[in-house]
């Protein structure tokens, strides 16, 4: 199956939109004020960040919003549906994919399934679109 080719402007609205839906979904289910601040600032940081190792690294800027949007996407899918675990795992000042000594809570090993197979989906999806011809 070929892959659809995208342009630029629709990467770019593309990433507007997996911005906006990573807000939508992560800002509701964070327990305090400086983990949404921390949150909210992820798609500023992403650009800034991939723009500048784009240039470093001779990449084009279609290539660099479709990884930003694919990891946005798998940081969207892997918290879909999981405000519990997130809110335990984030109140325990833990990272939610949990640590060595956490990963026996039940919490934390549905967020490290979920987010395993969002970032494998994601991962495919971006390898298709890139290089399916």
């Amino acid at each position: 199956m070929h892959a659809p080719h995208i342009s630029e402007n629709v990467w770019w609205i593309i990433a507007i939109v997996m911005s906006a839906a990573l807000l939508a979904v992560w800002l509701p289910i964070l327990p305090s004020a400086k983990s949404r601040n921390q949150v909210a600032l992820i798609p500023l940081m992403g650009v800034l960040f991939l723009s500048t190792m784009g240039k470093l690294r001779g990449h084009d800027l279609t290539t660099l919003l479709s990884i930003y949007s694919t990891v946005v996407l798998a940081f969207t899918l892997g918290a879909v549906g999981r405000k519990e675990d997130v809110r335990i795992a984030v109140r325990q000042g833990e990272d939610p994919l949990g640590t060595p000594t956490s990963k026996s809570d039940p919490a934390n090993r549905r967020l490290t399934i979920q987010y395993s197979i969002s970032i494998a989906v994601a991962f495919a999806l971006w390898a298709w679109l890139k290089y399916g011809q």
